[in-house]
């Protein structure tokens, strides 16, 4: 539990939103001024959604804007609440700006919540007096600066890269999961089965390296070696990376190795090799984020575990078979690879020192510019550089949403803000996540609400209500992202709580939440299947095109530049995330109401991914060379290359029948592959021409 919280700060977040909601609670009763608090707490609660990743920079940015962004709002709706047409046009301009800050990421979505949350509700309860209202805003003002306080203050005890060494320790632990499930997969008696596995915890792996990039963009290179913290933590996420090819690499190698015809005492070597190497990767994510010395022991101890097992089965009589035995030294290869990169990472962490609290490592001078002008018009051109897939969902949400304000306040319904709160918690990019979350937020709002209205049946003397109060800010941001069900109810039990703290209990007030909850979650799934749906089905080939030609680009990068590509690792990064993009939508595909479905784009998703790690094991065995200078290979090396050009060049020919629209600049041969290429390396581009010529035929079906 503990070590889990180190790697995602759940508890801690929602302590600090129980800290920034109860105190203000406590403050409204001890002074009398209940409703006043509520004000309060409920400002701080939507900023308190704010995820606090990144570096301090970031976090004091990304709180100030949603602390600026709960006031703007707040205000809008106020001077709208009065007049429903002005609501309405406020609803479509809000839920609009929301769903575009909720499609860029963890960054943004707790922004969009201080948006729309505060809006509608300040919408719902308009004050009509001057004075009322400079009231309100004084109110709102303090909700605001609150929890913005806590944070920064927080912020300040943490040490000064305990965020970005949390983005690593993930892609490690990621790494580890990986491992396990390709030591397994040679027990999955269907090849699909143990494939999709493996690239459902490869994607993981991107995706942690990824999210890592979405706050530290600087790659190691960009990093100046003056900067020691940030430089060596730059190459000890790219070491992670390489780690991870190292490993894909060990996976391709598995198929090609029966296990269940294995001797006994070999399958158990092999299996405790897997076993091992998995803890050395484990135990070194945990040292990334702990940086406790007895979690390094660990990690060498198991790393010198697996160097050990490694020895024991190069020493044992292979089998027979040729092919199984080449897969075995080639296995073994990689993990000798695996095992040196493992021992350069716990010395990474070693070169960056002691990481010292922000507040001893962050000088005045250079906190002053943390509100640069740059990083806010950075913010704004990402947030409306737009595509029609998220102009689509962005006006699909604004749509339902002011529908679902309109009914509440034409009709004048109790309560009836529900209805577009729940539209904007429910509707989601795609059909399928939006009737899923649908569901868990009817259920659990249901639950909550009956359980909420029997709890504010406790006499109030008791202050047992104030006490759950502050549990369900824990346990709402803690289950948000594990289990949404569970969060739904947690919410409303908290809102219910909140708004009622000072009121009796109303038993027509719970059916009215309960029906405009549903109805706002039926409204989300209506829209999103009949009102500019995004059907995976339109999607798909779209992504599958991207993530060849991004293949390609790789390919004509490697093989037919002046000069070996050094920084191949940025083009692998690019294309791994197409591919991660295009499964992701095959999955959606496959999960869409319709007519049965094609499995030709499962092979073709699979011919893609297999081709890109046949250029990264061609990059790794490179880079083991250490060769400076430009050496050109023989004629039969270059016609081989110049073969498999030729069969990509027919590949791209059909792409136009995935995505009419694509821009391609296809590549002639010409120019000679700037390095030589070895057994292993001939093995890999003769595997690429197979996954070519399988790829092209798939396309012609």
């Amino acid at each position: 539990m503990m070590l889990d919280e180190s790697f995602e700060p759940l508890i801690s977040w929602g302590l600090r939103m129980a800290l920034s909601g109860t105190l203000p609670i406590i403050w409204g009763l001890a002074t009398g001024r209940l409703g006043d608090a509520v004000w309060i707490t409920l400002t701080a609660e939507a900023i308190s959604w704010v995820e606090m990743k990144g570096s301090f920079a970031w976090r004091v940015r990304t709180l100030l804007t949603g602390a600026a962004l709960a006031i703007d709002f707040s205000i809008l709706g106020m001077l709208t609440g009065q007049n429903v047409w002005l609501s309405i046009a406020g609803m479509f301009v809000v839920a609009y700006l929301a769903t575009l800050l909720k499609n860029i990421g963890d960054r943004a979505s707790g922004l969009a919540i201080c948006v729309y949350l505060m809006f509608i509700i300040c919408n719902a309860y308009p004050e009509h007096h001057v004075t009322d209202i400079k009231h309100r805003l004084i109110l709102i003002a303090i909700g605001a600066i609150w929890p913005v306080f806590v944070g920064i203050f927080i912020s300040l005890l943490m040490p000064a890269e305990e965020p970005f060494r949390r983005q690593i320790a993930l892609t490690w632990r990621a790494i580890g999961d990986l491992v396990e499930t390709i030591s397994k997969s040679g027990n999955d008696k269907s090849a699909r089965g143990a494939n999709g596995e493996v690239y459902v915890k490869e994607n993981a792996v991107r995706a942690a390296i990824d999210s890592s990039y979405q706050f530290y963009r600087r790659m190691a290179h960009q990093v100046s070696e003056k900067d020691t913290s940030q430089y060596q933590l730059s190459l000890l996420r790219k070491t992670a990376g390489i780690v991870a090819v190292n490993v894909i690499a060990m996976g391709e190698e598995m198929e090609h190795i029966a296990v269940r015809e294995l001797d006994e005492e070999l399958r158990v070597k092999a299996a405790t090799l897997f076993s091992a190497m998995r803890e050395a990767v484990s135990r070194i994510s945990v040292f990334v984020i702990t940086l406790k010395p007895e979690e390094k022991l660990l990690a060498v101890s198991h790393i010198n575990r697996l160097k050990k097992l490694t020895t024991l089965i190069a020493e044992y009589p292979l089998p027979d078979k040729e092919q199984q035995t080449r897969a075995i030294h080639r296995i073994l290869q990689l993990t000798g690879r695996t095992i040196k990169l493992m021992e350069s990472a716990l010395q990474r962490v070693e070169h960056m020192g002691k990481d010292q609290p922000v507040f001893r490592s962050y000088s005045f001078l250079k906190t002053l510019f943390v509100l640069k002008p740059k990083y806010l018009l950075g913010s704004l051109r990402v947030l409306f550089n737009t595509t029609s897939f998220t102009t689509r969902y962005a006006l699909r949400s604004a749509i339902a949403a002011t529908i679902a304000l309109f009914i509440f306040k034409w009709f004048n319904i109790d309560h009836g803000y529900w209805m577009p709160f729940s539209v904007m918690i429910v509707i989601q990019p795609y059909f399928g996540a939006t009737f899923k979350k649908a569901i868990d937020r009817v259920v659990g709002t249901v639950l909550g609400g009956v359980a909420g209205s029997l709890l504010l049946h406790l006499p109030a003397g008791l202050h047992i209500k104030e006490g759950i109060l502050f549990l369900t800010f824990v346990l709402m941001v803690y289950y948000a992202k594990k289990q949404y069900a569970v969060a739904a109810f947690v919410i409303t039990l908290n809102l219910v709580l909140l708004f009622n703290l000072e009121k009796e209990y109303n038993d027509s007030l719970m059916i009215t939440r309960a029906l405009c909850t549903i109805g706002g979650a039926l409204l989300a799934v209506v829209s999103g299947f009949a009102l500019l749906p995004t059907w995976d089905k339109k999607w798909l080939p779209s992504h599958l095109a991207d993530a060849v030609y991004c293949n390609y680009e790789y390919f004509v990068a490697t093989f037919y530049s002046d000069t070996r590509i050094t920084q191949w690792t940025r083009y692998k990064r690019s294309v791994e995330s197409k591919n991660s993009n295009v499964f992701d939508s095959f999955n959606r595909y496959m999960e869409e109401p319709g007519k049965e479905k094609s499995e030709v784009y499962y092979d073709l998703i699979t011919c893609n991914v297999r081709i890109t790690r046949d250029l990264n094991n061609i990059h790794l065995e490179q880079d083991e060379k250490k060769v400076a200078q430009p050496v050109y290979g023989t004629a039969a090396q270059q016609a081989k290359i110049d073969e498999c050009l030729a069969l990509f060049n027919a590949v791209l020919k059909r792409l136009p029948w995935l995505k009419p629209a694509i821009k391609m600049d296809i590549r002639e041969p010409g120019v000679a592959t700037p390095f030589v290429l070895d057994d292993t390396q001939m093995i890999s581009l003769e595997k690429l021409a197979i996954e070519l010529r399988a790829m092209e035929e798939d396309m012609g079906k």
